[in-house]
């Protein structure tokens, strides 16, 4: 199915499902399951062929700031670079404040889906840790868990084709370069300044990788333990 069907199925069938009265408890199951599960799938685990990336267990603070930007603008503004982040703008711009409160508890409240594929070819892992350790652990820590206070999402759970085709989004000014996204900004100015090429995106990408668990041990008990603070060696 093309983009632009997609985008206008997905629209439609949101208007109509924000006609009916529904309870405010159950707006974020009714959407994810009606809307969002159509690209992102039932658990959240994301479709490659549709390039939608898993949203399993992203914090509701994450959702609801990138459904805000969806929303106001500030991503998928650019049709032709980025389709698929117009096609959530297309989206966002029907919903609510409430509506994309609610949907944002709902993805938070899913599973973590650690990624299937592991490795990126051609990823020169340990020079990934290197660029990590330098240049991305400070916002997004350690164990690529996020932080809130920073603005900087779960670095885990995300498949490694989409947290590429982002920073090249960033790099590209296709994304974050809009006024009034700050973290956005931030991420751009990283990507601008010190990835200097797709190689350096699938060194620091391929490691993010192998800070998944495995695959079988998905679930929210490993989510749980994954965005626990550990205590550092030695104390």
């Amino acid at each position: 199915m093309k983009p632009g069907s997609v985008r206008l199925q997905s629209v439609f069938l949101l208007l109509a499902l924000l006609a009916q009265p529904v309870i405010a408890d159950e707006q974020g199951t009714i959407l994810f399951k009606n809307v969002c599960a159509n690209c992102h799938g039932e658990k959240g685990e994301g479709k490659i062929e549709v390039k939608s990336p898993s949203i399993a267990n992203e914090p509701a603070w994450y959702v609801k700031t990138q459904l805000q930007n969806f929303h106001d603008g500030k991503r998928g503004f650019n049709t032709a670079a980025d389709p698929q982040g117009a096609l959530m703008a297309s989206i966002a711009k029907v919903l609510t404040s409430e509506q994309i409160e609610a949907v944002a508890k709902h993805v938070e409240s899913l599973a973590l889906v650690p990624p299937k594929e592991r490795e990126i070819a051609g990823a020169d892992v340990q020079r990934g840790q290197q660029l990590f350790y330098e240049r991305c652990m400070e916002c997004h820590r350690y164990n690529a868990s996020g932080e809130m206070l920073f603005g900087s999402p779960p670095l885990v759970g995300r498949q490694g084709w989409y947290l590429v085709a982002q920073l090249k989004k960033f790099k590209g000014l296709h994304r974050g370069s809009m006024k009034g996204d700050e973290k956005g900004a931030k991420m751009v100015n990283m990507a601008t300044l010190f990835i200097e090429d797709e190689q350096m995106m699938k060194n620091v990408v391929g490691y993010i990788l192998t800070l998944n668990p495995p695959v079988e041990e998905s679930g929210q008990k490993v989510a749980d333990e994954l965005f626990q603070p550990k205590a550092e060696a030695g104390k």
